[in-house]
């Protein structure tokens, strides 16, 4: 992970004695750029962080204690404002805006890609994003996708996500499967037909031999279980 400077940075919470010295801008910067540095540290890719200038009169007045606190309910994620509180007799509380960018190899489409493509290791590129535009869940590896299926289209270019991914169809509707009917102390196989998809771990519906429609758990190869 690389760290880029601009303006100055974001935290969630960092105290720094100041020893009652006066307190000014370059003070309140140092304490969130201590912070930031480590809090970012696991975060993938290079982390561009930069922020308003802290601009008050509280910022030229001495501190004993000074503590920076990201807001309830903010998260240190694209822009949000952070809290400096100064403790003592005459405390004080202001906020600052801050955005961050991470940086970083993302998983796209190489091609346009239908509903229900199995993936292949060709049907993905990298390319590099911010990643706190867009959602969280998009992929950084294409080992993530291959062997998966695209539960929605995709468009050449796009980031790949993993709600867009669902594990592939080990049933078939239409496909002739073993039902295996169980309970306690007994266990009974017959056939049936699957009428909808599924993968493993998935119920599916069967229509048996005797033309009843009941629904089963899909196993990794191919057969329905239904449990009594």
């Amino acid at each position: 992970m690389k760290l880029k400077l601009l303006g100055f940075f974001c935290c969630m919470f960092f105290a720094l004695s100041t020893s009652a010295e006066l307190t000014t801008a370059n003070t309140i910067v140092k304490a969130i750029e201590n912070f930031v540095v480590q809090e970012t540290r696991n975060l993938p890719g290079d982390i561009i962080i930069k922020s308003g200038v802290p601009n008050s009169r509280l910022t030229h007045q001495p501190c004993e204690h000074l503590e920076t606190f990201l807001p309830a309910g903010a998260r240190m994620w694209g822009k949000f404002s952070v809290g400096v509180r100064c403790h003592g007799v005459n405390g004080w509380i202001l906020y600052v805006p801050v955005e961050i960018a991470v940086i970083t190899q993302t998983v796209h489409a190489a091609h346009t890609i239908s509903t229900g493509k199995l993936l292949l290791e060709q049907d993905m590129i990298m390319k590099e994003i911010d990643l706190t535009r867009f959602s969280r869940d998009v992929l950084l590896d294409p080992r993530q996708a291959v062997g998966k299926m695209t539960a929605t289209s995709l468009a050449a270019g796009q980031p790949i996500r993993q709600i867009q991914l669902r594990a592939p169809h080990v049933i078939t509707r239409g496909q002739k499967v073993q039902l295996i009917v169980t309970g306690t102390g007994f266990s009974v196989s017959t056939e049936g037909s699957a009428l909808t998809d599924a993968a493993a771990g998935e119920l599916v519906q069967v229509r048996n031999s005797a033309g009843r429609v009941i629904s089963g758990l899909a196993h990794q190869d191919g057969r329905v279980e239904i449990r009594q």
